[in-house]
C-alpha cells in the first residue's frame, strides 16, 4: 500500500488498485484526521504514529467497512476500513472527524473504478 498525503488529503492505495481517500482541511471547531491501528478502536489514541512503510505489504479486506457514530462522546463519526497482509497482524484503518455539529469532510473509496464506500464524516 501506497500513501500519500498533503494539507489537504490523504490518498491510500493498495496493489489491487483498491483507493481510500479523504479530506484533511480543518476548520475552527473539528478534530478531523485518521489513524492505523491493530484493534477497531472508538476513541483517538494518545500515541496513534505508524511508519507509513509498514503498510507496504498490506491490502484492503474489501469485504470490511464500518461506520461508528457519535464516537468518543462527541458529535461527529468514524469509519473503518481493514487492512490484511500475509503473515502480519490485521491492521485498522481509522478516519474520523469529531465536531460542534457544522463542519464535514468527505472520504471515498473505490475498488478498480467501481465505487465502493463514500460518505461524509
Amino acid at each position: 500500500m501506497i500513501v500519500f498525503e498533503d494539507n489537504i488529503r490523504v490518498n491510500f492505495v493498495d496493489i489491487n488498485n483498491v483507493f481510500v481517500g479523504y479530506g484533511l482541511e480543518q476548520d475552527c471547531c473539528e478534530n478531523a484526521g485518521y489513524f492505523i491501528n491493530e484493534k477497531e478502536l472508538d476513541n483517538i489514541p494518545e500515541n496513534h504514529s505508524l511508519e507509513n512503510s509498514v503498510l507496504k505489504e498490506y491490502v484492503f479486506d474489501t469485504k470490511y467497512f464500518k461506520e461508528v457514530l457519535d464516537v468518543s462522546k462527541h458529535d461527529g463519526s468514524m469509519v473503518r476500513f481493514k487492512l490484511i497482509a500475509l503473515n502480519h497482524p490485521d491492521l485498522f484503518l481509522h478516519l474520523y472527524n469529531y465536531h460542534n455539529g457544522y463542519y464535514g469532510h468527505g472520504f471515498e473509496s473505490k475498488i478498480g473504478d467501481q465505487k465502493w464506500m463514500d460518505g461524509i464524516l
